[in-house]
């Protein structure tokens, strides 16, 4: 009988740490590499690349200027009310973007509440030999 009830306890600790480690924020949804295309803009439909990571537990954001084609952080990006904001300043302007998740690797939302966007996850190639 203690054998069985060890064994039980074990199982019960073994699920335990898995559902822990399966377990994930809604900022590592955002984790890698996205490619957010801006429809209408004033200087017409813009794609622009940014990543995301957690760092200690908060969600760090980077674009790439267009311009410089450097990477940038954001000055903000978080998960607020079932929304995913991000926010940095781009040729004198400050933008705001607010997407929700469509799926596992899209999102859509809008630029300043004026422009619709779509953003998509950039899928690293794995390296074959």
């Amino acid at each position: 009988m203690k054998g069985i009830l060890t064994l039980l306890t074990a199982v019960l600790f073994s699920i335990t740490g898995l559902n822990a480690q399966t377990t994930s924020t809604p900022e590592s949804f955002l984790e890698g590499k996205w490619s957010v295309f801006v429809k209408g803009t004033p200087q017409g439909d813009v794609t622009m690349p940014v990543r995301f990571e957690v760092k200690e537990g908060k969600l760090k954001g980077y674009y790439t200027d267009l311009e410089s084609k450097a990477e940038k952080p954001m000055d903000t990006a978080y998960f607020e009310n079932e929304k995913y904001v991000m926010g940095f300043v781009v040729m004198g302007y400050d933008l705001k973007f607010v997407m929700a998740k469509k799926t596992d690797d899209s999102m859509t939302g809008s630029l300043m509440d004026m422009f619709d966007v779509e953003a998509t996850r950039i899928k690293e190639e794995k390296e074959t030999k």
